[in-house]
């Protein structure tokens, strides 16, 4: 398997907009994170989401995916950024 390093591509070129994205967040586990993370991502990709969320053996971590429809790539960066202003948020994929 070839190994891409992101820097050598243009999403533009590989990815064709609008897409559906798996936008996965892991952060601390905290009351209220999960919510706070999905009205981030209901601003820059407006929908009713059902995110799975899986917590790390110790329960100090929860990650949680949405699957996310994306139009163009200013609004996926937005979205990776924003994300990032939840406290305890710790990694985005």
């Amino acid at each position: 398997m070839k190994h891409i390093n992101p820097n050598d591509y243009d999403r533009d070129e590989l990815w064709q907009f609008p897409c559906e994205i798996c936008f996965k967040v892991m952060a601390i586990h905290r009351e209220g994170v999960d919510m706070e993370i999905a009205e981030v991502v209901c601003r820059h990709a407006p929908n009713d989401y059902s995110p799975t969320s899986k917590f790390s053996r110790d329960g100090k971590y929860v990650s949680l995916s949405f699957m996310v429809m994306v139009e163009t790539k200013e609004q996926v960066d937005a979205l990776y950024k924003d994300v990032f202003t939840v406290e305890g948020v710790k990694m985005t994929l």
